[in-house]
């Protein structure tokens, strides 16, 4: 099937970070025929993005965008943004422009969006791609390859297809999901992690100045894997964490009780208990494979 990005002509990127600048490159790559425009508040990031090509125009002020070119907006900005984005362009948006994010709490905030920007339509992204890097810099080309991407459709309308179709001609596997249920799906597979790896920098501190040593010095590839995702941006997971707060901390919860009972085997020293948690941890991460 033909590449046509669901028929769309002018894409405005808001936020040209990691996410926003790789849409913005791949689309080039797979050969988007439209316009890319791209807006930051940030003006070296527009630059930066107009430099290597990602966008052919930056804009630091809503009211120099072309908004008659644009019929797709993707907001790609922290979480906590997205309701003043959404009010701040509402009176620019032309009728039939769809807008869309890639965040990745929905919940309650895709209902916010879908009233603040009638009568235009808002659709809820979140593509399950990325890197610890940030920046429209560190673009990736084609990250979105082969990777999932959700959408919050509870209908099918012409809007979903194009929106659908663009993410399938990015090369994405797109699936469609209950904003509710994403929150409690990527609050398990994602936000926890993510508390996870920056709890455990944050153990290392705390057990580096008990001794007075610096255990930094000492991690294998183990660690260095496991903490990856602990170089990521704290004012987006900052956002994400308290926007999803509910779920977050639920999951927390969850591992608080994970932990407990891995702690109380070793405390007791009930081996066939330790080795029956580690046994099923290991065959279920495996099958991941």
């Amino acid at each position: 099937m033909e590449r046509d990005f669901g028929g769309f002509k002018g894409v405005l990127i808001i936020g040209l970070g990691l996410i926003g600048g790789s849409i913005a490159v791949s689309l080039k790559k797979r050969g988007f025929k439209g316009k890319i425009y791209g807006f930051d508040l940030n003006l070296d990031r527009v630059n930066k993005a107009v430099e290597i090509g990602a966008v052919d125009k930056g804009f630091t002020d809503y009211s120099e965008v072309p908004w008659e070119n644009i019929d797709l907006v993707i907001i790609s900005t922290p979480v906590k943004t997205f309701t003043k984005i959404a009010t701040d362009i509402k009176k620019y948006l032309k009728g039939k422009t769809l807008v869309t994010d890639v965040g990745s709490v929905k919940g309650d905030l895709v209902k916010q969006l879908e009233e603040i920007l009638k009568p235009n339509i808002f659709i809820g992204g979140h593509p399950i791609a990325g890197t610890e890097k940030e920046g429209v810099e560190n673009a990736v080309v084609d990250l979105f390859n082969g990777k999932k991407v959700i959408l919050t459709i509870d209908h099918e309308d012409e809007f979903t297809q194009k929106l659908e179709k663009f993410w399938v001609d990015l090369g994405s596997k797109v699936e469609v999901m209950d904003p509710y249920l994403h929150d409690f799906v990527f609050a398990a597979v994602s936000h926890l992690p993510h508390a996870v790896a920056f709890s455990l920098v944050d153990t290392l501190i705390e057990l580096s100045d008990e001794k007075n040593i610096d255990l930094f010095l000492y991690p294998g590839a183990g660690f260095k894997d496991f903490t990856r995702i602990a170089a990521s941006s704290p004012t987006v997971w900052k956002d994400i964490f308290i926007q999803n707060k509910k779920e977050v901390l639920h999951t927390i919860d969850k591992f608080i009780e994970s932990m407990n009972k891995l702690r109380d085997a070793v405390e007791k020293e009930e081996e066939e208990k330790l080795l029956n948690i580690l046994y099923e941890s290991r065959e279920r991460r495996l099958s991941l494979d």
